[in-house]
């Protein structure tokens, strides 16, 4: 929910699954299926992540400084991921997003609070957001609808 944790080294998968708030810090590499289900909060990842990482992101940002596996942000609702490295595929309803000068700043100091860098400098990291193609509630029934909403 908040607050701070750093893995030194490399973690498993579903590293952060279901995180709300706070930092979630690796400074190696993590399994497949990390952030899934992130609903708040960053997960920073100092190298490689698997693949199905944020797999149904509903929120937060993920910021991953080395490649990333197959399927990244498979059905994420919202939320953000940036990738330094190389994504050997983008998930279902996941897309290319452009990145502000505000989020720049934004990235340059959280990375500075755990004394990381990205490899090709945080104005060169990769935006993925989700789509929102998936997001398709107007077929509903009005009682079913009033439900969601």
């Amino acid at each position: 929910m908040a607050g701070t944790v750093i893995v030194e080294k490399n973690a498993g998968s579903s590293f952060g699954a279901a995180v709300r708030g706070g930092d979630l810090v690796c400074r190696g590499d993590v399994g497949a299926r990390t952030g899934i289900n992130q609903k708040g909060g960053t997960i920073i990842v100092g190298g490689r992540t698997g693949m199905l990482s944020a797999f149904m992101m509903q929120r937060g940002r993920m910021i991953i400084l080395g490649d990333a596996d197959e399927s990244l942000g498979d059905s994420m609702y919202d939320g953000t991921i940036y990738v330094g490295g190389e994504i050997a595929s983008l998930g279902i309803d996941a897309v290319p997003g452009e990145m502000t000068e505000l989020e720049v700043g934004w990235i340059r100091r959280k990375l500075d609070l755990y004394g990381l860098e990205a490899p090709n400098g945080v104005g060169n990291l990769k935006k993925i957001v989700a789509g929102k193609k998936l997001w398709n509630y107007d077929n509903l029934e009005p009682t079913e609808k009033k439900i969601v909403l």
